[in-house]
């Protein structure tokens, strides 16, 4: 079975949803933590998230 992730908008399996989950959410934590003046509800651009997306996929963070 798979769903549409709200976060990315990528189709996601249910087997693997809990650890989709949990990296958007460590993401998140990252770009909060760097710069706490941004929200959720604010406009990023893809290339701001892909960075982050990057520093994890590469275990840099």
């Amino acid at each position: 079975m798979k769903y549409k992730c709200q976060i990315c908008n990528r189709e996601i399996d249910d087997f693997a949803s809990l650890a989709h989950i949990k990296t958007e959410e460590y993401l998140l934590e990252l770009i909060r933590r760097d710069h706490p003046e941004w929200h959720e509800s604010k406009q990023t651009c893809h290339k701001c998230v892909d960075y982050y997306r990057q520093l994890i996929k590469d275990g840099e963070i």
